[in-house]
């Protein structure tokens, strides 16, 4: 199986603007991490891999909470109160 390059679509996820593909582009990257720590690699690879793989994890936090927001900002005057 030939190897993906995890270091492009950590890449390209870490500058993904657009939020309909965000998910999808953190998902191809978390799981060319994956793949890459299944060979045989270097300490500082796999601790660049954790690394790599916990700015995902952050940058897929952050962007759920944004949504969350932004819904939460669309709804209209008055009804920011009940939803507490």
């Amino acid at each position: 199986m030939p190897q993906i390059d995890w270091q492009k679509l950590y890449e390209a996820a870490m500058l993904e603007m657009n939020p309909d593909k965000l998910a999808a582009c953190i998902g191809a990257a978390d799981q060319a991490i994956t793949q890459r720590e299944s060979v045989d690699i270097t300490e500082l690879e796999r601790r660049k891999l954790a690394d790599a793989r916990s700015m995902l994890k952050s940058l897929s936090r952050i962007a759920s909470s944004q949504g969350k927001q932004a819904a939460y900002d669309a709804l209209q005057p008055g009804q920011h109160e009940r939803l507490g």
